[in-house]
């Protein structure tokens, strides 16, 4: 199976037409045509079909796209890190993290980049969602994390990474720290502490009102801030799964109600990416960010 039959198959998957896209992948039709008969003799049966100026995927079509999709996906990446490594220009990725994204959760692809470009700078820059889509507009971030539900002007583009759920950050020795998993109502009676940097969860719960149900205290600050305070016995923290959580404070899922959001990963649309920030968006997207 060669690289070039996953490309022209993807893109044909894409456009479902023949003639477009050849001309999208700058050959003449025949050619992929061939290809893509190949690729169909490798995998055993077809994988599109005509209905006059129609053309669709086969049931075996659709079945092998989402592989061979990555498979080109993980291909490009590799090929972005290897100019990256060839180049050895001085480089920079400054990714901002959007209210309750911690770092951790993109730190593999991080590490996959600063591997092949020693000389890489690595900025994190922690804020509100309004001051992170500035800072990328005037070129001060080359990228960030954001939740799904957030407003984005339409420059720019934005793609899935993961999605995630909740857990309950407490101090030690506190009275949940014993129980696996956490719902809303063993959270009555307790001080929940939130800012506009905590992702969320907190509005998400929906607390329930009146004498023995759940409080809230709000905190502006970064998370950091917002576990000094846990740890300080001022309340728990509701916050991603994915966040570094210090000792000695403890996690523990939140189960009842279960609570997700999606975090994608933001650019500007249509300006030009170095090497750094295009190998970083296509391990992210090959879901290397572990």
């Amino acid at each position: 199976m060669e690289l070039t039959q996953v490309r022209y198959f993807v893109t044909l998957s894409r456009l479902l037409n023949f003639t477009r896209a050849a001309q999208a992948c700058n050959v003449s039709q025949p050619a992929l045509t061939r290809a893509i008969q190949r690729l169909e003799d490798e995998l055993g049966g077809p994988l599109v079909f005509r209905e006059r100026n129609l053309t669709q995927l086969t049931e075996l079509g659709r079945a092998m796209l989402p592989h061979l999709d990555a498979m080109l996906t993980a291909a490009d990446a590799a090929r972005a890190l290897a100019e990256a490594r060839r180049q050895q220009p001085q480089a920079s990725l400054k990714i901002g993290l959007g209210p309750g994204v911690g770092a951790a959760a993109i730190a593999g692809a991080v590490r996959e980049i600063a591997l092949l470009m020693p000389e890489l700078m690595v900025r994190f820059e922690e804020a509100a969602v309004a001051m992170l889509v500035e800072a990328m507009l005037s070129d001060m971030l080359d990228c960030a994390i954001l939740p799904a539900d957030c407003p984005l002007p339409d420059r720019f583009r934005s793609w899935k990474l993961y999605e995630e759920g909740a857990v309950a950050v407490l101090p030690p020795e506190h009275r949940l720290c014993a129980a696996a998993t956490i719902t809303a109502q063993d959270l009555r009676g307790e001080v929940l502490l939130h800012g506009e940097r905590c992702g969320g969860f907190v509005q998400m719960l929906t607390p329930e009102e009146g004498d023995g149900g759940i409080r809230t205290r709000r905190c502006d600050g970064g998370t950091a801030h917002i576990l000094d305070l846990v740890a300080a016995g001022l309340g728990i923290a509701l916050l991603s799964e994915r966040m570094a959580v210090p000792v000695p404070l403890v996690a523990r899922p939140l189960v009842e109600p279960p609570i997700r959001r999606e975090v994608r990963l933001t650019a500007v649309a249509g300006r030009p990416h170095g090497a750094a920030l295009a190998g970083f968006i296509k391990l992210c997207r090959a879901g290397r960010t572990h």
